[in-house]
């Protein structure tokens, strides 16, 4: 039933899934909404005549566009109306400041205030831009300041295009992208969270700890270029910051998640790596303290200190090889999933120094987190699943070593911590009842052992089927032909009164259809305990037991008349 349960809810999961993802698949019929979209990237010119290179698109080469620091530049276009009748300028721009004139007219200006912690400049940002109605032939003028100079600048995609169309078409782009990243987001703080409060050896949680966090931080670094953040916080600057960060950050985790998953965690390697991040950490800081230089500037060292974790890493790989440890599958698949994330990420790198990069910078390493991803899935699904196998399996042995295995009641250790928990409970009353089976020796000798424990059997299912229906009520055999019933609740007593009626009901019924050579007797006595009455548990068994004899003698007297 509970795995029912599991199913039904996993498969409404599914369902939502699908839900959000029709989002992203269907629009309002074409046929009822005029959206125009129409590029103007073409026919700009330079007040000197020039032609510059705008970029037609967000996935287009850089062409190396004349961004200059120093000079205030302008370029114009000529328009018409039919181009923009019910369209917006949209566009995105790296760091340029800029006004955006109709005519004589200013329509637009661009020049936010950079604060210290966004460094030197803002990185990308989108402009959806409104140009006000005109009848014929405008001229439409931009003039901008570069922030810096070479690739880092540039206007890019600039369409004529409603606002929302333009939005969600970035959105409709960069979907996949964002539910992977928000999937290992998510994952990764699942698992810190799973390895902080599981109680799992310390290399085992250490290794789940420190797999959490990088994946938070990948699923961060990744996640900076789907535009999704810019969308919902507007911020590019803070966005730039969080991908440096997670550059300077990564190594660490990475490390130790490694170390510990190949049971290096002692090696030098491991402090070598902790120092070289908190170093990068604490001049990344320093930089955006003092706003001596922009953190960018220092991103070589980050790269730096990541090509030499991957040698760490390689080295610790080689030697693992060398011991031939027997690992299971799940180890080499992770350690595979570990290697392709770490190669795609060294291939952004390079292509990050190389002319003609792609503005993503972790297009590459996308792939290699898809990858890890699934692997991981599958790696940590598995370890839970085992997990909980070896816990079930624990959970079973013990409650296997508290229950009698022939009558399946439960057996003197369960007693004796029921004895624990009723001494060091609160004040509460409750009522023993003491059993014994007579004559088992008799039975035991005419018929057989195995006819004596057909008496024990049929003793135990006596006790169960009347004093155990009752809520609040443990059986026990406490030893050969023993029996004890514990009985809690407000109404103890009365309980006890039915249950002792329907108990001589179920003894005398028993001897009449099964008809015994020698008739099952059991005498019991009771006994009421109530913590803090001065009264000791062990008196109250004793007084129990007293009376359980005394039933017992009056038996056997009565069968002798």
């Amino acid at each position: 039933m509970n795995k029912t349960f599991a199913y039904i809810n996993l498969a409404i999961v599914a369902i939502a899934a699908v839900l959000l993802g029709l989002l992203f698949v269907f629009s309002i019929p074409d046929g009822n909404v005029y959206s125009p979209n129409r590029p103007v990237n073409d026919e700009w010119k330079y007040n000197g005549g020039a032609s510059p290179n705008v970029r037609q698109d967000e996935d287009a080469d850089p062409e190396n566009p004349v961004f200059d620091p120093v000079n205030t530049i302008s370029m114009y276009k000529n328009i018409e109306w039919s181009t923009f009748n019910g369209a917006d300028l949209c566009f995105s721009t790296c760091n340029l400041n800029f006004k955006i004139y109709l005519d004589n007219a200013l329509i637009y200006d661009f020049k936010p205030k950079l604060l210290p912690i966004y460094g030197d400049y803002y990185g990308e940002y989108i402009h959806v831009v409104n140009v006000p109605e005109f009848e014929g032939s405008r001229t439409l003028t931009i003039e901008y300041d570069s922030l810096l100079k070479g690739k880092w600048t540039s206007f890019r995609g600039m369409h004529a295009e409603g606002g929302a169309s333009f939005i969600k078409g970035i959105l409709h782009r960069n979907f996949w992208k964002f539910i992977l990243s928000f999937s290992a987001l998510f994952l990764g703080i699942s698992l810190v969270v799973f390895g902080a409060f599981q109680n799992r050896r310390t290399t085992k949680m250490v290794e789940t700890i420190a797999l959490g966090t990088m994946t938070i931080i990948l699923a961060l670094y990744t996640h900076t270029g789907t535009h999704i953040m810019f969308l919902v916080t507007g911020n590019p600057g803070v966005i730039r910051l969080i991908e440096h960060m997670c550059l300077v950050l990564l190594p660490a985790p990475a490390m130790i998640f490694f170390s510990a998953m190949t049971e290096n965690l002692n090696s030098h390697l491991v402090k070598i790596t902790v120092w070289l991040v908190t170093g990068n950490f604490i001049l990344s800081l320093l930089c955006l303290i003092t706003n001596v230089t922009d953190f960018h500037n220092i991103l070589v060292l980050s790269h730096t200190i990541i090509a030499i974790v991957i040698g760490f890493m390689v080295f610790m790989f080689v030697r693992e090889m060398k011991l031939d440890k027997e690992r299971d599958n799940r180890y080499r698949y992770m350690l595979f999933a570990f290697g392709v994330l770490f190669a795609t990420g060294t291939i952004d790198m390079i292509r990050y120094y190389l002319p003609g990069w792609q503005e993503d910078n972790a297009a590459a390493t996308r792939i290699g987190l898809t990858v890890f991803f699934i692997v991981l899935l599958i790696y940590e699904t598995t370890s839970m699943i085992e997990t909980n196998k070896r816990s079930l399996e624990s959970d079973i042995q013990a409650r296997l070593a508290r229950v009698d295995g022939l009558t399946g009641l439960s057996n003197r250790l369960a007693f004796n911590e029921c004895e624990d928990v009723l001494q060091n409970g609160e004040s509460g009353k409750c009522i023993l009842v003491q059993f014994d089976v007579n004559d088992l020796k008799k039975v035991n000798d005419r018929h057989g052992h195995l006819e004596g424990d057909r008496r024990i059997i049929a003793a135990a299912e006596a006790i169960k089927s009347t004093f155990g229906t009752f809520a609040g009520t443990w059986c026990f055999r406490t030893g050969g032909d023993e029996f004890m019933a514990i009985m809690t609740g407000p109404d103890v007593e009365k309980e006890y009164e039915k249950a002792l009626e329907l108990f001589d009901a179920y003894i005398d019924e028993y001897n009449t259809n099964e008809k015994p050579e020698i008739p099952l007797f059991i005498p019991c006595g009771m006994a009421v305990y109530e913590n803090g009455t001065g009264m000791s548990l062990a008196m109250a068994e004793r007084l129990a037991d007293d009376r359980m004899y005394a039933k017992k003698t009056e038996i056997k007297e009565n069968l002798a008349e």
